[in-house]
């Protein structure tokens, strides 16, 4: 052991005589001796603050950090902990090692003895590390921020979305805590040459639901379509984020559609942008169907142009209807009604019209879709005669 080292030194008064080479504090030591072992504590104790509080920069590369203590260590004292700021453009992008004074690279692990996997050692921030007599440990993985369980995915354009901070701006994968870039994660910029199914530069295909998950693309966090579902992780360190079914590298964070002949679309009439984290109210409301005239005796769909449509996770959507109906034909039942993909009843506001003229058509009920993407559009029918349907379906959801 080099002298001047903390580490040396007992927790038991009399063993410290000689405890460190560079201090005298011997029974019957020389007075002369008094001074210098003074001065070498005093040195003691600043190279052990240097060691606290964050003055040492890591050099090396990316993956294969390197600092230099100020004692001239010949092996790693088990116990030994550090505060270090990673050097300049030394963000790890995967499993890492850490080389103190030239003893040899020693893989850095997290607190439950997994490697790391990228961008937990981010550059010009400070980490503190323990040495447990075989890895360096990092101690806190989180990197500061608040909840690992921010950003928000919104719409942005016809070719664009973000997922940005938002309430925070932490977000979990694979068990690490990432920070979200303010500008946000790459790969939503496009419907063209994005990743689908984890396959760079593919074009997204029309009128599908893709699940939208973020991944660590070598040190930058990146946006994968897929058509794979999502579950729950039950891996140790990442349990609870929801993920890319027996993917832990892909958490979650929406869902989205390229709509034909539009792109990413998210109005009043199509809901094709949906967030897995912060989800806020939204609302739907389609055309009116402007008087369609039916004479069936089953329900038949007024409007195609009428539709509503719809991402959901699965949640309850608060639908409406409310227009006016006529017939020509007064006793007959005239029912407007609102039905999912055009073929499950949602809601019917059916009455018995007796006279001539308009009467009103409303009613609202509450209705949970399966998770995906849907659409609720106007239907009419009669028992006789001819109907006139003029309503517009809404709908209120969370996404």
């Amino acid at each position: 052991m080099p002298g001047e080292n903390i580490q040396a030194w007992s927790t038991t008064a009399a063993s410290n005589g000689n405890a460190d080479t560079s201090i005298n504090w011997a029974e019957g030591q020389a007075r002369a001796s008094v001074n210098d072992s003074a001065r070498s504590m005093m040195a003691a104790h600043a190279k052990n603050r240097n060691l606290q509080n964050g003055s040492i920069v890591t050099s090396g590369t990316v993956n294969a950090h390197a600092f230099f203590s100020g004692l001239d260590y010949t092996t790693v004292p088990t116990g030994l902990r550090v505060l270090l700021k990673i050097g300049p453009a030394l963000t790890n992008t995967a499993a890492a090692t850490l080389n103190m004074d030239n003893i040899g690279a020693v893989a850095i692990k997290d607190n439950l003895a997994a490697a790391l996997i990228g961008n937990e050692l981010v550059a010009g921030a400070y980490r503190e590390f323990v040495y447990d007599g075989t890895n360096w440990i990092l101690l806190d993985n989180t990197g500061g921020g608040t909840s690992p369980s921010s950003g928000r995915l919104q719409y942005v354009s016809a070719t664009s979305l973000s997922f940005k901070p938002f309430n925070g701006d932490r977000i979990r994968i694979n068990g690490a805590t990432f920070p979200i870039p303010a500008a946000g994660i790459a790969g939503l910029a496009s419907t063209t040459s994005v990743f689908v199914n984890g396959v760079a530069a593919q074009p997204l295909v029309a009128d599908t639901a893709y699940f939208v998950y973020v991944f660590n693309n070598a040190g930058v966090l990146t946006a994968d379509f897929s058509t794979t579902g999502h579950s729950t992780s039950t891996t140790a360190g990442n349990t609870g984020t929801e993920i890319k079914t027996s993917d832990d590298s892909r958490t979650l964070i929406g869902m989205a559609v390229n709509h034909t002949a539009v792109g990413f679309q998210d109005d009043a009439t199509y809901r094709g942008v949906l967030t897995w984290f912060n989800a806020t109210t939204k609302i739907l409301r389609g055309t009116s169907t402007g008087g369609i005239p039916v004479a069936s005796t089953t329900a038949v769909e007024l409007l195609p142009a009428s539709r509503i449509y719809f991402l959901t996770w699965g949640a309850g959507i608060q639908f409406g209807i409310l227009g006016s109906m006529s017939t020509d034909t007064p006793g007959s039942i005239v029912t407007p009604s609102l039905y999912l993909d055009g073929t499950t009843s949602i809601l019917t506001a059916g009455s018995t019209i007796l006279g001539v003229g308009f009467y009103l058509a409303s009613g609202s009920m509450p209705y949970v879709a399966s998770e995906g993407l849907h659409f609720a559009t106007p239907m009419g029918q009669v028992t006789s005669g001819t109907g006139s349907f003029f309503f517009g379906a809404s709908a209120m959801m969370v996404g």
